[in-house]
């Protein structure tokens, strides 16, 4: 198939504005709620907005001069005095190289190795570590080229000062408040090994990123708030907070009784009941059923176009890459579950059944090599197995086949769907 010039999805967007007098008197979840808004008005079925989308734009609204950033498709994102403008602007060319050459030519005339490390230091700020086009660590929130928040101290793409909670770009954990480089408050504590988990009790990170993942403790009053292990089994049972605004979502402990009184997720074999079910389109998880939760990583949703053959020679990398979704189930049971894996297909204009999938899964879940993607909605699997108080991570990865010849036929189609699941 012979590759085609790119269109820019946003060229006849002609641009949008909020006015900042008013946004800034809404509280944090309006003002979130607001962007996000407003980024999927502009994108539509163009891009997937997630909250790290949100939160770079709403880190402009936080520094106090005027500053621009970009989002993908040239979207440009500019705070002009008192408003915040949307518009499509590709960026300049070469600001990059003439940076770096000024820096070389100050370094070859003074000879300071205090500007070596400066431009390293420079280099290293607001960096991506998972290609989304995002900053994760050493996140600069004021623009004096200094990393602000999830500072990596140690050059390990792991966040060690002023660490935020669920990439909302504000220090909660490991805080620094004398400006000495060393973490003095709510300090985040290893758990990712079973020596170290067993003894952890509070802002326990255990897959060991520099995140807490259990116990976590919000307001740096010792006391765990949200995502509270309350049996010791290393998954959270109590105040779970799905969306990351800091607020319990369900199995909420309300009077501090280590029990659940709120939204609670009962388990069906109790006899108690079977709670409810809920769907949202955070960027955690975002179904729950009586006893199972499916965590969706950045959204639910899955879209996959723009695609080249795997046969094709001379494909830049960024053409290489596959489509993938990451998504977890999760037994909050205290007994071995049955359930389904299903499609729910939005549309799939693809001609032939070039475009497959393979679906691979961790822990004793589901994997199944590359098929056809689904055209109808239907099941991936049934009947799938997991134990008491597990979690099965899964990954679907997409790809279009070659048949070593010309493929037309398929150019320019869209494949768009979720998986879900069943109990």
């Amino acid at each position: 198939m012979a590759k085609k010039e790119k269109i820019n999805p946003l060229g006849t967007f002609s641009g949008t504005v909020i006015d900042l007098t008013k946004f800034n008197l809404e509280t944090d979840k309006k003002q979130f709620e607001i962007i996000e808004k407003t980024l999927k008005d502009i994108y539509k079925d163009e891009l997937e907005v997630t909250k790290k989308h949100v939160n770079k734009v709403l880190s402009l609204t936080y520094n106090p001069k005027d500053d621009y950033t970009y989002l993908p498709y040239d979207l440009k994102v500019s705070k002009e005095r008192l408003e915040l403008k949307f518009y499509v602007e590709k960026k300049a060319i070469g600001i990059g190289w003439l940076i770096f050459g000024i820096w070389l030519l100050l370094f070859a005339l003074i000879g300071s190795t205090y500007l070596g490390f400066r431009y390293i230091k420079i280099i290293n700020v607001n960096k991506d570590i998972d290609g989304d086009g995002i900053a994760d660590i050493n996140i600069d929130i004021n623009n004096d080229y200094v990393a602000d928040i999830n500072v990596d101290t140690s050059n390990d793409d792991k966040p060690n000062l002023n660490v935020d909670y669920k990439g909302n770009r504000r220090a909660v954990f490991n805080l620094d408040l004398d400006g000495d480089g060393e973490a003095d408050s709510n300090l985040v504590n290893d758990a990712s090994t079973p020596e170290t988990a067993k003894s952890c009790k509070i802002n326990c990170d255990v897959n060991g990123d520099g995140w807490p993942d259990l116990n976590l403790d919000l307001d740096g009053d010792g006391v765990p708030d949200i995502d509270i292990d309350a049996d010791g089994d290393g998954v959270p049972d109590l105040n779970l907070d799905i969306n990351g605004d800091c607020e319990c979502d369900i199995m909420c402990d309300t009077n501090n009784d280590g029990k659940c009184d709120v939204n609670c997720i009962k388990d069906e074999y109790n006899g108690i009941g079977t709670g409810t079910s809920t769907h949202t389109g955070d960027q955690s998880a975002s179904t729950s059923s009586a006893t199972l939760i499916i965590r969706y990583v950045e959204g639910e949703t899955i879209n996959v176009d723009n695609l080249f053959p795997d046969d094709q020679p001379n494909l830049r990398p960024e053409e290489r890459i596959k489509p993938m979704k990451t998504f977890t189930v999760e037994n909050l049971s205290n007994y071995t579950m049955e359930y389904n894996i299903l499609w729910k297909v939005d549309y799939n204009t693809f001609i032939t059944d070039h475009l497959q999938y393979k679906i691979t899964g961790t822990n004793g879940g589901f994997t199944k090599d590359y098929v056809p993607a689904p055209r109808v909605d239907g099941y991936i699997a049934q009947r799938i197995t997991i134990p008491p108080r597990a979690v099965q991570k899964y990954t679907i990865e997409f790809n279009l086949i070659g048949t070593n010849q010309e493929q037309n036929e398929d150019q320019g189609k869209t494949f768009r769907g979720l998986v879900d699941i069943e109990t």
